[in-house]
């Protein structure tokens, strides 16, 4: 009776074991793909890669005000991409700094999605998104 009771257990153990090893080995091969697209990537300075959003932040606004929400929601898109290029130096220097870019960066993306656009929030976040892009361009 006691053996009966304790091969639930042992089985139990025994495919968490084997589950385990198993994702150790996906890991290990989705290892050098991630080293493969990190050396593809181009390598943006912070200061060039902040000036490059402020770009976008520029255009976006001029979207906002003609209300063009494809363009918007392009723009919003653009940003995160622009972002992703640089974001981790950032991160590595001034994690701070690095959360006072997310919050807006993430107001746009999800506002630029919306319809119809709520002006007003995107341009504050925008607004908020630019100064901060400004002390991650006198980053060192």
């Amino acid at each position: 009776m006691r053996s009966k009771k304790l091969i639930v257990p042992i089985i139990l153990a025994a495919s968490l074991t084997l589950s385990a090893c198993g994702a150790k080995e996906e890991t290990k091969k989705e290892a050098p793909k991630t080293t493969e697209e990190s050396s593809n990537s181009k390598v943006v300075s912070i200061a060039d890669g902040a000036k490059d959003m402020k770009q976008v932040l520029a255009d976006m606004k001029t979207q906002l005000t003609a209300k063009d929400a494809t363009k918007v929601k392009e723009s919003g898109e653009k940003l995160e991409e622009k972002w992703e290029v640089f974001e981790d130096s950032v991160k590595d220097k001034s994690p701070d700094l690095y959360e006072k870019v997310e919050t807006p960066l993430h107001i746009i993306e999800a506002g630029a999605k919306v319809e119809p656009l709520d002006t007003k929030t995107l341009d504050k976040a925008a607004t908020d998104l630019d100064s901060v892009l400004t002390e991650v361009q006198n980053l060192k």
